[in-house]
């Protein structure tokens, strides 16, 4: 891609980024974007095709961000698996959650469909690191049957929380979450419990403030 290309894929992925923080997915339409970005809507599709297609990159983008933030730490503990998804998971929610905006955003993206499509390989590598790391036996059809039981309980689980509303605090909603697959696994449960609380103070005491969900 030129580079003048690259610029213009850019601009539209920011200024698209941006209606959806002010306005919600739903509010936006292409047509929003192109005008605001001042560019042809034939550039769009070109580069994107479809909204669904920002959100996923804007998912992939946002996992990225704290992944790579976490490598730079340094930190001995992320050597387990678990815990290191326990951080990242209490960062991932604590920006997204408590940020109304934000929030619009990901219930709306959670209405249309489960967030496989969007996480989907991202949390299939985290959960094989589980695997390895504890060294255990599972066939491919038993560990695709686990994933599809927890995207479509988080699903829900999601659903309620917007929806009645529930009042779980972040670190609960991590230690819920992030607990089903070991525990379905078999992982000790007083490791389990002990790997979450650090992963998520580990969370609470650095500063995430370079990373961004959408645009704040």
């Amino acid at each position: 891609m030129y580079e003048k290309g690259i610029q213009t894929r850019n601009h539209l992925y920011q200024i698209s980024k941006k209606l959806f923080y002010e306005h919600g997915y739903e509010n936006t339409k292409i047509k929003d974007i192109v005008t605001v970005a001042d560019t042809p809507i034939g550039l769009f599709t070109y580069y994107f095709k479809t909204k669904d297609n920002i959100v996923h990159e804007i998912y992939a983008d946002y996992y990225k961000q704290i992944n790579d933030f976490l490598n730079e730490l340094s930190i001995a503990e992320f050597d387990n698996s678990i815990l290191r998804h326990a951080t990242l998971s209490q960062i991932y929610f604590d920006l997204i959650l408590n940020n109304k905006n934000n929030r619009r955003f990901y219930y709306e993206i959670l209405k249309k469909a489960s967030n496989y499509r969007i996480a989907g390989d991202f949390i299939r590598t985290t959960y094989r690191g589980y695997i390895r790391d504890y060294k255990l036996v599972i066939s491919d059809r038993e560990f695709d049957n686990l994933l599809y039981l927890d995207f479509g309980g988080r699903r829900e689980y999601f659903l309620k929380y917007f929806e009645k509303p529930l009042n779980d605090s972040i670190d609960e909603i991590v230690f819920l979450l992030n607990g089903i697959i070991p525990r379905l696994l078999g992982i000790d449960q007083h490791a389990i419990t002990t790997l979450l609380y650090k992963g998520i103070q580990i969370a609470k005491n650095i500063d995430c403030s370079s990373i961004h969900f959408l645009c704040e």
